[in-house]
């Protein structure tokens, strides 16, 4: 650890003293002219919502990991309209929620703001849902739609005055946190994990990338995903190129067809990788929805915990998680049909950590039988 580091944590310490009453007070400041009664969902069954407002600001994996709510909103209120103020980065989920109408981006800056403002007390929402309770974001926007219940999935002590309605879904785990959300709503799903719709046409544009791929019927199909790695905020995250490459030359001497899937400048080191592993074959660029309709034909997917992550679970892939320690244990996928390998500096990942990982599932999965469907 660099000597900058207890520097760093209490000057953070400092931050967060004064941040977090800061937060606090303009939560209850944004709610003093709306309606504050408290709220349960079972208050709710005599005055069902008519709109609901849904409410999540930042990117793929963390909207798909909110699915189980979002989801459960849907099972227990059917005939109520709604709709999504969300970031410019996760709109591409939104094809897989599909009973979602589209509200304005929130921005940041100050003339999306304002438009975002004007829009939201002209629609009428009944119900207002931050699906991440602990920003200011959700506070804002709930606020300014001017709903009478405002739900959150859990109190926390920046933004609880905010909201009326706060279920008991308070996991360390991101996808629990959602999943036990749809719990206090009534709604139970079978398995923890993003709860999607695969468009049929993305599913039959899955069957023809995969098809073009020409794999062999016994030959296990495992996707890799290249890491972002262009700043330091996701070069922590993610195990280095070198054990990748490792990797994904173990996984084709045993056999294996592997695919890479690459955007932006992660095209770069996946066309390095297939440089060293000519057996190796790059995904053309796809959508996001036509991605997830190949995933769901792979024997196994193997990323970092990113959307893609999020994506090939919430399809049924069984997947191993690699990265740091933190990330992976709030992020990864759970149950029996995953694992995870992480150390607490990434860059201590081994390829044969990862190869035992991938071998055990493999050894569990019908070869195959997914391209089939």
């Amino acid at each position: 650890m660099s000597e900058r580091g207890p520097v760093r944590r209490a000057l953070k310490r400092m931050r967060m003293a004064v941040k977090v009453p800061g937060m606090r007070v303009a939560s209850w400041a944004a709610s003093v002219p709306l309606d504050r009664r408290a709220r349960t969902p079972a208050s709710l069954d005599a005055h069902p919502p008519r709109r609901i407002l849904v409410i999540r600001c930042d990117r793929i994996g963390d909207l798909l990991c909110c699915s189980p709510l979002v989801a459960a909103l849907r099972r227990k209120w059917p005939d109520a309209a709604m709709t999504l103020v969300g970031g410019p980065k996760n709109r591409a989920v939104m094809p897989l929620l599909p009973y979602l109408g589209r509200g304005p981006d929130f921005r940041r800056d100050p003339l999306a703001w304002s438009r975002l403002a004007a829009w939201l007390p002209r629609q009428g929402f009944d119900l207002a849902v931050s699906l991440r309770a602990e920003v200011m974001s959700g506070v804002l926007i709930a606020a300014a739609s001017g709903a009478p219940v405002r739900m959150a999935t859990h109190a926390s002590r920046r933004t609880a005055p905010a909201f009326n309605l706060i279920l008991d879904s308070d996991d360390p785990h991101q996808l629990r946190r959602y999943w036990l959300a749809a719990k206090q709503l009534g709604v139970e799903f079978p398995e923890q994990r993003p709860v999607i719709e695969l468009p049929p046409e993305a599913d039959r544009k899955g069957a023809e990338v995969v098809r073009a791929l020409a794999v062999p019927e016994a030959a296990p199909l495992v996707g890799v995903a290249i890491p972002y790695r262009a700043d330091q905020r996701h070069r922590i995250k993610a195990w280095t190129a070198d054990a990748l490459r490792g990797v994904v030359r173990a996984l084709v001497a045993e056999g294996a067809r592997v695919v890479l899937f690459a955007a932006g400048v992660e095209r770069l080191e996946a066309e390095a990788v297939r440089a060293a592993v000519p057996e190796a074959r790059v995904i053309p660029p796809l959508s996001l929805v036509h991605a997830a309709g190949v995933q769901r034909r792979l024997d196994l997917w193997v990323s970092t915990p990113t959307g893609l992550l999020h994506l090939a679970d919430g399809v049924g892939t069984p997947t191993v998680t690699v990265g740091k320690d933190r990330f992976v244990q709030g992020w990864g996928p759970l149950g029996d049909r995953h694992r995870a390998v992480w150390a607490r500096d990434a860059r201590d990942i081994t390829p044969e950590s990862v190869l035992i990982a991938a071998r055990e599932l493999l050894a569990r999965e019908r070869v195959g039988a997914r391209r089939r469907v």
